[in-house]
């Protein structure tokens, strides 16, 4: 081989590693990119699945009607009392700041908010609920009853609030009442790990007081809900509004669930200039590396006082 050839031959095999080398690393990009979304979709699914579910039960007390159950017990910590309340089987807090307070809408009852966690700008979501299914029906038993937790227990026609024990269920039926906090905490598992999360407020079985703070999804950025207002009586939403007056809680017929999920990895290469719109908000561009998807679903408010009527 002459000297030209070799020269020839050496630029040949360098173009050759060079287109090799980029479309491994293209490759490589689009995979990690790929992966990325469809965790995303994965984590924003599962949380609208779950909040999905829960609207839809929103009100559900077993074989019982809302009046029929009396009211519980004014024990306990203030957080408890409230999620124990029967007065309403949702309630919505509207655009929280980062220490659960709302400028337009309902403040988070003062124990149940975790200042300095919330997700600034998002929504929060109480319902109250029994769980499907009875632990008891007419002194069938179908479950253990756990000490410490909360049931309805059958009594004269109607229900009350009752602990758990040894006894309760003798001839009655029992439905346990299942109350959840849902909100957006600005960290998953450690303070300033920047990953947001879709997390609840429970019940305590130990005492009357509720349960640590539980994170369920994470890389849940922003919530927005809106409801569907009856106002003709045919249940069907007429408008659709964040904040809910009084009497619009018994008119409103479905909920708009908006989620702004962000990949829990960010993506090299990728820069989010994006702006993003939930019903009437607002979130701008990142512009950061994470990928990020609007989703959403709209739910029948089924134990709602207008869909039972």
């Amino acid at each position: 081989l002459t000297l030209v050839e070799m020269l020839v031959s050496i630029a040949l095999g360098s173009v050759l590693c060079l287109a090799g080398t980029t479309l491994l690393v293209q490759s490589k990009r689009v995979y990690l990119q790929d992966e990325q979304l469809a965790r995303l979709q994965e984590n924003g699914h599962y949380a609208l699945r779950l909040l999905s579910r829960e609207l839809s039960m929103a009100g559900y007390y077993g074989e019982f009607l809302p009046g029929e159950v009396a009211p519980a017990p004014s024990s306990g910590t203030v957080c408890y009392r409230h999620l124990v309340r029967l007065a309403g089987a949702l309630e919505h807090f509207d655009n929280l700041s980062a220490v659960g307070a709302s400028a337009s809408g309902s403040h988070l009852p003062v124990e149940c908010a975790r200042p300095g966690d919330h997700q600034a700008g998002a929504d929060a979501l109480l319902v109250r609920r029994t769980m499907d299914l009875p632990v008891v029906e007419r002194g069938e038993v179908r479950a253990s009853v756990q000490s410490g937790v909360l049931y309805l227990r059958s009594e004269g026609g109607g229900a009350i609030l009752e602990r758990g024990a040894d006894g309760l269920a003798d001839d009655a039926s029992l439905w346990r009442f299942h109350p959840q906090l849902f909100f957006l905490r600005n960290y998953s598992r450690e303070r300033g790990d920047g990953v947001p999360a879709l997390c609840r407020i429970r019940l305590s079985p130990e005492a009357e007081r509720t349960s640590p703070v539980e994170c369920l999804v994470e890389g849940v950025e922003q919530m927005q809900i809106e409801f569907g207002i009856d106002s003709d009586g045919d249940l069907r939403p007429d408008r659709h509004q964040s904040i809910l007056a009084p009497g619009d809680v018994a008119a409103a017929v479905t909920a708009r669930i908006q989620l702004l999920m962000r990949s829990p990895l960010p993506v090299a290469g990728h820069r989010d200039n994006n702006r993003y719109t939930l019903g009437n908000a607002g979130v701008s561009p990142p512009a950061d590396r994470y990928l990020r998807r609007v989703l959403g679903t709209s739910v029948l408010l089924r134990n709602n006082d207008v869909n039972r009527g």
